[in-house]
């Protein structure tokens, strides 16, 4: 078994296969040949021969020279570098391990926002408000007891449910398809479709997306369902930015129809620098980044080895 490993990041450290995550994948598979590429070049060379491909991307020309690859395993969730049709034989797996970090991220959004947290660090460096008790006493409200709604309520969805449940809150997920609730529900939570969410967004607290990009998800939030949400509600986002309307959610944002918002994805990345998204107020941005942590590439191989085990079991 030959498997070729193109996972390189200069600027993510999490994001770079290293030299201890290889000796793991080698002492976990014995008998395969693994080749880790530190370029395009050692990568391309590699796929002549490789069964098994590990990569971030994988341009569909160099298939051409891939006749043995029956496997292309990419840490990536998202699909949109690999939305070329499949030559037959050849599968390709996305990470499905993503849903922990990304809910630590979104349970501390809601955090720093219900605690005044976000907040305090926007008025510290403020000379008008050099002690801004009263104002950031005006943001503070507890997260227990409030209405978290989830839309988009696949593995990264539940993993957002499973973490903010302890904190006493009623969740609705929401999906497009019915489906059982997980066992961390409770009575007062429920899985509610896509054809509900206007009903549900005028007694929302906290709305979530945690949705895949496409067609299907275009603006799900635009400025007619915007207009729905109280004024309390904050807005996160950590699927894939096109399913807001970023220019109805400024103007919601600028005139307090909402409360605040907290997205890590947007319509186009980097979001350009006339976005109206950057001088909001009650704001915050991050740079697509929800699910980096040192440890990612070491869940992506928790996930893979059984996978791999399961595809190619031991002889007896």
């Amino acid at each position: 078994m030959q498997i070729a490993v193109w996972l390189v990041s200069p600027t993510i450290p999490g994001w770079h296969f290293n030299a201890r995550q290889e000796a793991r994948l080698q002492a976990e598979i014995p008998g395969a040949e693994i080749t880790v590429c530190k370029n395009t070049d050692e990568f391309q060379e590699a796929l002549q021969t490789a069964e098994i491909a590990m990569a971030w991307r994988l341009p569909k020309a160099w298939l051409e020279n891939a006749p043995k690859l029956a496997w292309i395993s990419t840490p990536a969730a998202g699909q949109e570098a690999f939305s070329y049709d499949l030559p037959e034989g050849l599968e390709i797996t996305h990470g499905a391990f993503h849903g922990e970090l990304m809910g630590e991220t979104v349970v501390a959004m809601m955090l720093a926002d219900c605690r005044g947290i976000t907040a305090t660090l926007r008025l510290q460096d403020n000379p008008v408000h050099p002690w801004p008790k009263t104002e950031v006493a005006q943001r503070m409200r507890p997260l227990r007891g409030s209405h978290v709604v989830i839309v988009g309520f696949g593995h990264i969805g539940k993993w957002i449910g499973r973490l903010v449940k302890p904190f006493g809150v009623r969740i609705t997920g929401i999906k497009r398809k019915p489906a059982a609730p997980p066992n961390y529900f409770d009575e007062n939570d429920r899985v509610a479709l896509i054809d509900e969410i206007d009903k549900i967004l005028p007694e929302t607290d906290h709305l979530a997306f945690a949705l895949p990009g496409g067609v299907d998800t275009n603006l799900i939030l635009d400025k007619k369902r915007l207009k729905l949400l109280p004024k309390q509600a904050v807005i996160y986002n950590v699927g894939r930015g096109n399913c807001i309307d970023e220019a109805a959610l400024a103007v919601a944002l600028k005139k307090g129809k909402i409360a605040a918002a907290y997205l890590d994805v947007f319509m186009f990345e980097p979001l350009p620098e006339d976005s109206p998204l950057r001088d909001c107020p009650n704001i915050m941005l991050m740079p697509h980044a929800s699910a980096i942590a040192p440890n990612y590439l070491d869940l992506y191989l928790d996930e893979f080895i059984p996978i791999f085990h399961q595809r190619y079991p031991k002889k007896s």
